[in-house]
């Protein structure tokens, strides 16, 4: 392999998505090119540094108020709009903010979801994704799953797209995807034996992630709607899980 194959790959390197012979051609390349593993090493420094920032930072309304307030004074149409999202925005956190923020932030793994979400699904990385039925089969295999019990996860609506294997956190998980044509969101799903864990619902930017946990596996919800609809699709999960 070249440095230009290996700064290409490096992205499937990290996520452990290299496939037949690329991974030992990958790490012989390295094992002989001391620039190619420092670049990587320094990648995986700075990448593993956005994850832990992404997770720890303090939930923070300060922007959002200033915003409404410049919004406030608008006239008309502009004022009626920012006083619903107000009055919407108290509703939800009434409704589940105080309860899920109550027990500290997120895992951090939740900002790692979010991360593969934004890079694989919103902005179209390079990644290589299973399509057809038998190949999707025998990726979700390697974490005890199926094609029918994943395809069975898709929300009302929605159907599997796409899957392939990622990591997360340092798990392997099944990263699948659903459509409905025109929106789409991410279920990960690993292997994570463990005491059942309620749904949990974090925003992470402009996406929301609802993490759960059943006796066999650990799954996670990715989707850039709203923090509602996000536990929707999770419950769909845990029902069929």
């Amino acid at each position: 392999m070249t440095c230009e194959q290996i700064r290409h790959l490096a992205p499937l390197y990290r996520t452990g998505e290299l496939w037949g012979d690329q991974r030992p051609q990958f790490m012989g390349h390295l094992a002989a090119c001391p620039a190619c593993e420092r670049e990587l090493s320094a990648q995986g420094q700075v990448d593993d540094r956005i994850a832990r920032v992404l997770a720890s930072e303090p939930c923070d309304t300060s922007r959002i108020e200033r915003q409404v307030r410049r919004e406030i004074y608008g006239t008309g149409k502009t004022r009626w709009r920012v006083w619903g999202a107000i009055a919407a925005g108290a509703l939800l956190a009434i409704a589940g903010g105080s309860m899920l923020w109550r027990t500290g932030p997120p895992p951090s793994w939740y900002a790692v979801a979010a991360l593969d979400h934004r890079q694989e699904v919103r902005e179209g990385h390079p990644r290589r994704w299973r399509v057809e039925p038998v190949e999707i089969d025998q990726v979700a295999q390697r974490v005890g799953m199926s094609f029918e019990r994943s395809a069975r996860l898709a929300a009302a609506g929605y159907r599997l797209e796409r899957a392939k294997i990622c990591g997360v956190d340092g798990l392997r998980m099944l990263h699948l995807v659903f459509t409905n044509g025109k929106d789409r969101y991410s279920v990960f799903i690993g292997q994570h034996p463990g005491p059942p864990k309620g749904v949990r619902v974090a925003g992470d930017g402009s996406e929301q992630v609802a993490g759960l946990q059943t006796a066999q596996f650990r799954a996670a919800v990715v989707t850039e709607g709203s923090p509602d609809e996000c536990e929707k699709f999770a419950r769909v999960v845990v029902a069929k899980l």
